[in-house]
């Protein structure tokens, strides 16, 4: 090679680095883009739109949120799957959108786990089974054999196949021994609106969804399918507790970004993402709603709970078949 083009090569190559490094160092130079794959309204588009304007303020940029609903939350999760990997769009991610969807849902054009990287998980929200007033139970153990007795006839709401809640249903109904049949809703609020009415007779929702109708005495919670008892529904045992095997059902919350998106941009948005997330407010807020708001994690200790949750739903998604068709 001649030495004048060796020469220049090196020379743009050093300066399309320090380039580089530069735009590193200067970011966010620019507003930031937050894709929350779900309706306005829900508790994961609160946190979302909450956390976007604390981080936003960290990062001294405004990080914009745009709902982009649709396909399961697949519709969202690819357009930020296909995004420049810049840090300059952010995914609402969650089990939802970044377990259970990813394995039930066939012939999907991208694969969300490679695509993208969850680099912050700030909270849980954990679920709660729940029957109504008309139904004659007082806790798990007789509703099961309620069901047993009425082996098919009782109904339970269901959002579709795709979700943690659906899947949950069907783990009790194994644990239980009973077969329930599926009535489908689109939400929490028209499933909620039919369990009162006797309509379906079983339902596992979100705590943040069922809380006030359990407060208020217009449900009776059975069970809590999580690891231990919820400090806002004291009173109500796990599915150990009640005699069942333990299993751990819950939908977490957090940022992703495109898998390639460079080591320092994920930094700088763990970092912001983990002073604001110990706000005593932002924290305050969403716990009253039903939240549990998580300590910070390291990038292993997430990785190792994103593991965990994929083992957990994927083997029971095996275990019952489950598949759906795009």
């Amino acid at each position: 090679m001649h030495p004048l083009i060796k020469f220049l090569r090196t020379t743009l190559w050093a300066a399309a680095t320090l380039a580089a490094g530069a735009a590193m160092a200067s970011y966010p130079d620019k507003p930031i883009k937050l894709i929350v794959p779900y309706a306005p309204g829900g508790i994961t588009d609160n946190l979302g739109r909450a956390l976007a304007e604390g981080v936003g303020r960290e990062l001294k940029q405004p990080i914009v949120v745009e709902n982009k609903a649709g396909a399961s939350a697949m519709i969202g999760t690819g357009m930020v799957a296909n995004a420049p990997a810049d840090g300059y769009t952010l995914l609402m991610a969650s089990n939802g959108n970044m377990t259970v969807t990813p394995l039930v849902l066939k012939n999907l054009t991208y694969d969300p786990i490679k695509a993208l990287r969850v680099i912050a998980i700030v909270a849980e929200i954990p679920t709660v089974a729940v029957t109504n007033l008309q139904t004659p139970v007082t806790d798990l153990r007789s509703f099961a054999a309620y069901a047993k007795a009425n082996d098919g006839k009782l109904n339970y709401a269901s959002l579709g196949q795709g979700n943690v809640l659906y899947l949950t249903v069907r783990k009790l109904e194994s644990e239980l021994g009973i077969r329930m049949t599926e009535v489908p809703y689109k939400g929490s609020a028209p499933s909620l609106t039919a369990l009162m009415a006797n309509d379906v007779q079983f339902y596992v929702d979100v705590l943040p969804g069922a809380l006030p109708f359990i407060q208020s005495g217009k449900l009776k919670a059975l069970a809590v399918p999580g690891d231990k008892r919820i400090p806002w529904l004291p009173d109500v045992p796990t599915l150990q507790e009640a005699g069942y095997n333990k299993f751990h059902a819950v939908s977490w919350l957090g940022w992703a970004v495109p898998s390639a998106t460079p080591p320092e941009v994920v930094s700088k948005l763990q970092e912001a993402i983990g002073r604001f997330a110990q706000n005593e407010n932002f924290r305050a807020t969403f716990t009253k709603a039903g939240v549990l708001m998580l300590p910070a994690m390291t990038p292993a200790q997430v990785d190792d709970y994103l593991r965990a949750d994929r083992e957990r739903w994927g083997a029971l998604i095996r275990e019952h078949n489950i598949s759906i068709d795009q």
